[in-house]
């Protein structure tokens, strides 16, 4: 039975959630591509029993192999408003952070997740842990609602992070800006 290029791709694709893209803009297939759609072809001369771990063991050779962490300029704004005058009282509000899409040599912008680090003082973010990740494929996100008053002020730094799991190491911090006062 024969099976096209485009048939194999979607194939594969489907079965273990990897993307397969062409390099760069070009005709050529970047090596991902090429592994995978090798053992596609393998999976047309051997049982379907046995596709599972060869595509698996492609999958993860494929991706085992990225190393490099996405290209990110980091967040662009963080915003709220509160209507009227903050004053002593404690209210909540939302901040909607919003950032252009990272590019990966991999990882398609479709595939890139991202995390969300705030802090309350400038610099003070904790890398080692997220406040909150993001769907993949995402340029804004919008928190969970966070007491503000006259005198707090959050900051957040947002980073990318690939299929792979390498993430860019920007610092670009945005002070959370209340619109409406």
């Amino acid at each position: 039975m024969a099976v096209s290029w485009s048939q194999r791709r979607r194939w594969v694709e489907a079965v273990i959630g990897l993307s397969v893209p062409l390099a760069s803009g070009s005709k050529r297939h970047s090596r991902s591509y090429r592994r995978v759609m090798a053992a596609a072809r393998r999976v047309t001369r051997i049982g379907c029993l046995s596709a599972f771990a060869l595509l698996a063991t492609a999958a993860t050779h494929a991706t085992g192999r990225d190393r490099t962490p996405p290209v990110f300029a980091g967040l662009k704004s963080a915003t709220t408003c509160i209507p009227g005058p903050v004053g002593e009282g404690e209210r909540m509000s939302s901040f909607r952070l919003v950032w252009p899409a990272a590019k990966d040599d991999v990882t398609p912008a479709s595939r890139i997740a991202y995390d969300v680090y705030r802090a309350t003082a400038p610099g003070a973010e904790n890398f080692s842990r997220a406040t909150y990740t993001t769907r993949r494929g995402v340029t804004s996100f919008v928190t969970q609602p966070l007491p503000s008053n006259a005198t707090t002020t959050y900051y957040f730094v947002v980073r990318a992070r690939d299929v792979a799991g390498n993430r860019d190491r920007n610092r670009r911090e945005r002070p959370g800006r209340n619109l409406c006062v």
